[in-house]
């Protein structure tokens, strides 16, 4: 009787996020060194990274929260009031692995902050545009099938802070239950608090 078994599947037949363990194949340019990786999406809404100053058992998940939003909810909008509305926070982005070791570059199709008026001078002479990771890499390809990567369908690394993990900014999504799409480009933590039962600051919603 004929086998009837598949092989693995890749999933370049679906258009949802890569299974894990993926692997993709890309060069440095510089060197033309080869890599064989498990690629990630990394999310960083701006200020989160207030968790550099603790550990899990100093404060909890919902103490950072109501820091952070007290903090961010509004200062993009303060600076940039065309381009942000009121609780909108940025996310950058980045692409790792899935031990955030290693490879560690801003994802490609990401808002550019470099782009906003008054960055470039923050950033000193010489900037003029965000580097990514194709700025030092070639483009992934699927280390079995050769298929060009979607950076859409990359999956989003989860992030906690707890008494087992203590990720940077892992409180928003600790806190929440939420993580962002793949590259979308703000958050609105008041809506987000709201609808997590969280501190919400005063302010338009």
């Amino acid at each position: 009787m004929q086998s009837t078994s598949k092989p693995p599947s890749s999933g370049s037949e679906t258009n949802q996020p890569y299974p894990p363990g993926t692997r993709w194949q890309f060069s440095y340019l510089k060197t033309g060194f080869e890599f064989t990786e498990e690629l990630v999406l990394y999310a960083e809404p701006d200020g989160s990274t207030i968790t550099d100053e603790y550990i899990p058992s100093d404060i909890n998940a919902q103490a950072l929260w109501k820091m952070w939003v007290m903090q961010c909810a509004d200062s993009a909008h303060k600076r940039w009031p065309e381009l942000y509305r009121p609780g909108e926070v940025h996310i950058s982005w980045y692409i790792t692995r899935p031990d955030v070791i290693g490879v560690f570059e801003g994802a490609p199709h990401a808002r550019d902050w470099l782009s906003f008026p008054g960055m470039l001078s923050d950033f000193g002479p010489g900037a003029t545009r965000r580097e990514d990771f194709l700025t030092h890499y070639t483009e992934p390809v699927h280390a079995e099938t050769g298929d060009t990567l979607n950076w859409l369908r990359l999956p989003v690394l989860d992030r906690g802070w707890n008494s087992r993990r203590a990720d940077k900014g892992g409180f928003v999504q600790e806190a929440t239950g939420w993580k962002p799409s793949p590259l979308q480009s703000t958050v609105d933590v008041r809506i987000l608090g709201a609808a997590a039962g969280l501190y919400v600051p005063p302010g338009e919603m």
